[in-house]
């Protein structure tokens, strides 16, 4: 998710609610600015060197492979597989975040790559090369997941997957184990996803509040309300449909939550809401100096320390990773 994009356009409809032309358009507005997918602009710099040297490892797509898979919805959604050693059964499903594409994941899906795994990078519906004309925020993309999870099967038989997402794409997997999902999925890991998108809206519209010279000619919870009611008739979903913290309640696949804590975008306090209420085997980490989505590049070490403690019990041999 990028906080200079969704702030600007929020800050933007809210500011012009009353020039809109009442409800449904500014429904409308709202629903095209942060539901309709966009391309990411190739001069944005990554938020730090470790992420961006990941971005080029995938960009380059060197001995990568292309698949595809038919979403529930008919859509056709792609995705890059980096083969790993010819012995090995253990898959990681690297999701990434809103308005950005597989390359994002680069330097999560290189550390696996690098220690023998078969990794798959989706882009997410709306994204990059995959079919889609709205963001499901994680309600529609858990579907995907599944999907993705038993193409691995069917290639794969003996196959051990840990879902990996950041952002957007760890609200995805989270709402993923809120559902019925096979035993090959070993484990998960959420790095800062949102409790929900409800929330994560509020949230953003209270920041803009602060930054605006005057107050907002709305307050947030009718501007979501807006958008919701747009949601529901454009892309026939609740928006509040896409709430991760729910889906945790009923998730049995052991967790990671990982979150910066300097991240003021998903407020880091969302993943202390996200622990509390995950009724699966579950653990933590709290990343000091990091921002949205940046906790990979960071501070490496103590990020795949955290992660590798964390899969030996699920993936044994991991710990030394």
């Amino acid at each position: 998710m990028k906080k200079k994009t969704t702030f600007g356009l929020l800050g933007l409809a809210a500011a012009g609610a009353g020039a809109a032309g009442g409800w449904t358009a500014l429904g409308n507005y709202l629903y095209n600015r942060v539901m309709l997918p966009q391309v990411r602009d190739p001069e944005e710099e990554d938020v730090n060197p470790v992420q961006g040297e990941g971005r080029m490892w995938a960009r380059q797509r060197e001995g990568f492979r292309e698949a595809t898979i038919q979403a529930i919805d008919g859509l056709i959604l792609w995705a890059a597989v980096v083969p790993g050693q010819s012995d090995s059964h253990r898959w990681a499903i690297c999701m990434h975040g809103y308005h950005d594409t597989y390359e994002s994941m680069g330097a999560i899906a290189k550390h696996y790559s690098d220690l023998g795994w078969h990794v798959l990078l989706p882009d997410q519906r709306g994204h990059g090369q995959s079919e889609g004309d709205y963001v499901g925020w994680g309600y529609d993309e858990r579907l995907d997941i599944l999907g993705w999870v038993n193409y691995v099967i069917r290639r794969d038989p003996e196959a051990e997957i840990l879902l990996h997402g950041v952002s957007m794409g760890a609200a995805s997997v989270l709402m993923s184990t809120g559902g019925a999902l096979p035993e090959a999925v070993k484990a998960a890991i959420s790095d800062c996803s949102y409790t929900t998108i409800e929330a994560e809206m509020h949230h953003l519209l209270s920041q803009i509040r602060k930054e605006l010279p005057t107050a907002l000619p709305l307050p947030a919870g009718l501007l979501f309300s807006a958008l919701r009611k747009t949601a529901q008739r454009r892309a026939r979903f609740d928006l509040r449909q896409a709430a991760p913290v729910q889906a945790v309640v009923n998730s049995k696949t052991p967790t990671l939550f990982i979150h910066g804590v300097e991240d003021d975008f998903v407020p880091a306090a969302m993943m202390g809401k996200l622990y509390q209420a995950a009724r699966c085997p579950k653990s933590f980490l709290w990343m000091p100096d990091a921002g949205h989505a940046a906790s990979v590049g960071a501070n490496e070490a103590l990020y795949w320390t955290a992660v590798s403690t964390f899969l030996q019990d699920y993936f044994p041999d991991e710990a030394d990773a």
